[in-house]
C-alpha cells in the first residue's frame, strides 16, 4: 500500500510541475494552472448564461479572480502573509488572458462547450482543480499555519480554518457576494 501511495504522490507532484514553455516570450506556463483558469472562466460564463453580455469587464474579471484565489488570499490575510496573487505576475497573465478569451471571443466559449462534451474531458479539468485546491489546503493552510512564527505547528484549529478557507474560500466569497448571478 505504501508503494502505491508513493507512486500516486510522484504522479501528482509530476503533474504539478508540468508546464508549457514559450521560449519566444520567455515564459513557463503551468498546465494545471492553465486548466484551472479555463475551468473557472468557463464555469462563470456558463453560470451567467445569456446575461454575460450585461456584466461589465471589471466586475467579471473580479468575480473570476475571487473564485480562483479568494480562499488562498483570505487565508493569507488571516495569517498576516502577503497575498500570493500580488506576488505573481503569471497569475494575472493566465487568468486575465483566459477571461479575455472567454468573454471577448464567442468561438472560444463554443470550442470549450464542445470540448467539455467529450467524455472525461470535464473530469480532467476537475482533477486539475482538485490538485490545485489540495495544494492550496496544504501549502496555504496547514503549512502556512505551521510556518507562522506567531502560531506554530500545534495550532490544529487554525490549520483546519486556514486549510478549509484555502481550498474553498473562493466559492464562499462568490456565494456571499452573488458574483455568478
Amino acid at each position: 500500500m505504501e508503494r502505491a501511495t508513493n507512486q500516486l504522490v510522484d504522479i501528482v507532484f509530476g503533474l504539478s510541475d508540468a508546464a508549457i514553455d514559450v521560449p519566444a516570450l520567455g515564459l513557463r506556463i503551468p498546465i494545471l494552472e492553465l486548466l484551472h483558469a479555463i475551468l473557472i472562466n468557463y464555469t462563470y460564463r456558463t453560470a451567467l448564461k445569456q446575461s454575460h453580455a450585461e456584466i461589465g469587464w471589471g466586475q467579471g474579471l473580479l468575480a473570476t479572480i475571487v473564485m480562483a484565489a479568494g480562499g488562498g488570499s483570505t487565508s493569507a490575510l488571516l495569517l498576516g502573509n502577503p497575498l500570493g496573487i500580488l506576488k505573481s505576475n503569471r497569475f494575472w497573465g493566465i487568468y486575465g488572458a483566459t477571461y479575455w478569451l472567454m468573454f471577448s471571443n464567442p468561438y472560444f466559449y463554443q470550442f470549450l462547450q464542445y470540448l467539455f462534451a467529450i467524455p472525461f474531458m470535464e473530469q480532467l479539468f476537475t482533477a486539475a482543480d482538485g490538485i490545485l485546491r489540495t495544494s492550496s489546503v496544504v501549502n496555504g493552510g496547514i503549512m502556512g499555519v505551521s510556518n507562522n512564527k506567531d502560531l506554530g505547528d500545534d495550532k490544529w484549529v487554525a490549520k483546519i480554518i486556514c486549510g478549509a478557507l484555502s481550498g474553498c474560500g473562493g466559492g464562499l466569497w462568490t456565494g456571499c457576494f452573488k458574483y455568478n448571478t
